[in-house]
């Protein structure tokens, strides 16, 4: 698992997805799970998920997975044996919109010219080349008996995201419930950019819509090779960043850009 390393990249912060690849041909998830500066509070998730899939009832795990009740069995199966389960990197873990329209499956972490970190309910954050097994669990999620699992990430990985971000600019694209699990003094510690994605009257945009303009963009930044000099600034991103048709970008400040879909 990756730990704290000094990476001349800027950062972009991204959620992870439902969709996720099945199987894998790494090691079996225990067999890493105990290594690197996340390795304790991993472990403590690992078997908090186990002791889970053994006790709670139908309804309760369907809330902490995020899945129906048709599929609670095979989640319950699948979480109980979470430890053995092969993994892959987790470029290639996560296939939901945004990382489909990211395109980093194929490329390796070290050719992209943003460090692209996954915020996880079950590894906490994940770079592209971390094992990462299938699993479903909800960072929104109260697990028994750590409690909510953004509040339970937020603090048992703060001091590594803390020296992993400091003074590197860090576009996040996380949405408001991953975002709880990044501590306020992780975001002051970092030269923060987000980008307010919204409709004409201010609303929030469309959620799929806005997934597909934050892979384009991911894979916008990343596809730009290792130079180490990209500039995220709203006034640069501004002209850099192709949301996509409907999209208009403007700068509200100099931490703030602002995607508005006008069709």
């Amino acid at each position: 698992m990756s730990g704290a390393a000094a990476d001349p990249r800027p950062v972009v912060l991204v959620p992870p997805s439902k969709g996720k690849a099945e199987g894998g041909d790494g090691p079996a998830y225990r067999e890493g799970v105990d290594d690197g500066p996340l390795g304790a509070p991993r472990r403590r998730v690992l078997d908090a998920v186990a002791a889970t899939a053994r006790e709670v009832d139908d309804a309760r795990l369907a809330r902490i997975a995020g899945v129906a009740s048709r599929d609670v069995a095979a989640t319950r199966r699948a979480l109980a044996a979470l430890d053995g389960a092969p993994t892959l990197p987790a470029r290639a873990r996560y296939t939901g919109v945004i990382h489909s329209n990211a395109g980093l499956a194929g490329r390796s972490s070290a050719a992209t010219g943003v460090e692209v970190l996954v915020l996880s309910a079950l590894v906490g954050v994940a770079g592209l080349e971390d094992p990462v097994p299938a699993y479903r669990l909800e960072l929104a999620a109260s697990l028994p008996p750590l409690g909510g699992l953004a509040t339970f990430w937020r603090d048992a990985m703060a001091a590594h995201l803390a020296a992993r971000l400091a003074g590197r600019q860090v576009l996040d694209l996380l949405p408001a419930a991953h975002a709880r699990a990044v501590a306020p003094a992780v975001r002051d510690g970092a030269e923060l950019i987000r980008i307010s994605f919204e409709t004409p009257t201010g609303r929030a945009a469309n959620a799929a819509r806005t997934k597909v303009a934050k892979g384009r963009g991911v894979a916008q930044l990343a596809g730009t090779g290792t130079t180490g000099q990209l500039n995220l600034t709203p006034t640069r991103l501004v002209t850099r960043l192709d949301p996509g048709a409907g999209w208009q970008l403007t700068v509200r400040d100099a931490h703030t850009l602002v995607a508005v879909y006008r069709g």
